[in-house]
């Protein structure tokens, strides 16, 4: 609508009682120095998504696009060949990339086998695997060969070796078909104490993700001060300049409390009674059996604990008549817990 220059609304003609300025608040009446905030703020909601944190919260931030999502989302793909992106945990890393993916099949009218997206592990290559791209771990990337690939998105590549090459061979494969190149890393979540061959200061273009937005508050908080450890230590090949700006920028996008309970110094017989009390407690309170994860250090300790587990599930079937499975992150869509290593 016209304006005028001190951006007071014309208002409607007063012998017209059913204009727009009568219906509506004064706040839902734009002037054109609204609209760019406006279509702004349209295109993150019209873009949510399903949440992979847990639908049955019900908390619709969780499924909203943060203001630096939408920024990466709505990058001109045809310009920006070769991008990387580096987030912090639970910044919505996964969600991105995934977009990413359906953008650059509706731009180019892409077929899913000529887009791959290359992870670190099996779990996470069955969660992502879907109609719309195909999904490799990074192991069959390099004993493999892609002829009908034009794209290729990297995830987690932080985790990926520098004696791999993996980088110049997924570039190579994209140079090939002038396609677009999007790499992921989380500095703060690495498996090893190597460097993964990329000179972080080469990297162009580069955006950062620092809006924990898939953490409750607490979880956060945690995670906030393992990341302060990482950074003291310094034990690793990582770029801790980098790291430490990342770290400057952390932030926690919203205020949901949720829980961080740390128990110490307990027997295994006892931590295994505390665990299956646990997952009783979230069953009854309505959370399903996929929901529910049990982390151990190593796949040995893993092994070891589901062991003592099993004849407890077995009883707890029996007393409550509850169906209890456990099985390995690879079974991570499945309606079962999750007993796995870290």
């Amino acid at each position: 609508m016209e304006v005028a220059e001190d951006d007071v609304p014309q208002q409607e003609n007063q012998e017209n009682p059913c204009g727009y300025a009568s219906l509506y608040p004064e706040n839902y009446i734009l002037i054109s120095r609204d609209i760019p905030a406006f279509l702004r703020a349209l295109v993150i909601v019209v873009l949510h998504f399903k949440s992979y944190l847990s639908d049955h919260l019900g908390c619709e931030i969780f499924n909203l696009l943060t203001l630096k999502q939408y920024k990466l989302l709505s990058t001109n793909l045809c310009k920006v060949k070769e991008q990387f992106v580096l987030g912090l945990p639970r910044t919505g890393k996964t969600i991105v990339a995934l977009k990413i993916i359906e953008r650059k099949r509706n731009i180019f009218q892409c077929s899913a086998e000529e887009i791959l997206y290359i992870c670190e592990n099996q779990p996470l290559k069955k969660f992502v695997g879907n109609e719309s791209c195909r999904a490799v771990t990074h192991v069959a990337f390099l004993n493999g060969n892609f002829p009908e690939v034009k794209h290729v998105v990297v995830y987690e590549a932080q985790n990926f070796r520098p004696e791999e090459n993996w980088h110049q061979c997924a570039l190579e494969l994209v140079k090939k078909k002038s396609g677009i190149f999007w790499v992921f890393l989380d500095v703060f979540q690495f498996t090893h104490p190597n460097a993964c061959g990329l000179k972080f200061s080469e990297l162009y273009s580069q955006e950062w993700l620092t809006k924990v937005v898939h953490n409750a508050k607490q979880i956060y908080n945690v995670m906030f001060n393992l990341m302060e450890e990482i950074l003291q230590e310094r034990n690793t090949d990582m770029p801790y300049e980098v790291l430490e700006e990342l770290f400057k920028q952390a932030e926690c996008a919203h205020s949901l409390s949720g829980d961080c309970i740390i128990k110490t110094n307990m027997g295994t017989s006892e931590m295994a009674q505390y665990v299956i009390r646990q997952c009783n407690s979230y069953m009854q309170q309505g959370y399903p059996v996929k929901d529910i994860a049990i982390l151990c250090n190593t796949q040995h300790a893993a092994h070891v604990f589901s062991q003592i587990l099993e004849p407890e599930l077995k009883r707890q079937i029996r007393k409550y008549r509850v169906r209890l499975v456990l099985g390995p992150a690879d079974s991570v869509l499945e309606n079962v817990i999750v007993l796995d290593s870290i």
